[in-house]
């Protein structure tokens, strides 16, 4: 299955908690699905003070900070 990215490459996404542009290396690429593919990228990060892990939806990956906030 083919994917807009690979682990070490660096992603963007959109943090809604914090309103603005996060970014960090991908850890993991995770598939799923049944019927249709569910590709999201697991990446570690520091949200509101404190390091946590999230799982950014291939749709919501970006290659660059296209939101400018």
């Amino acid at each position: 299955m083919k994917t807009k990215f690979k682990v070490g490459d660096t992603i963007f996404w959109y943090c809604d908690k914090e309103q603005c542009v996060h970014t960090s290396e991908v850890e993991y690429v995770n598939y799923a699905g049944a019927g249709f593919s569910d590709i999201n990228y697991e990446v570690h990060t520091v949200c509101c003070g404190e390091k946590q892990t999230f799982f950014i939806d291939e749709n919501d990956a970006m290659e660059k900070d296209l939101m400018q906030c």
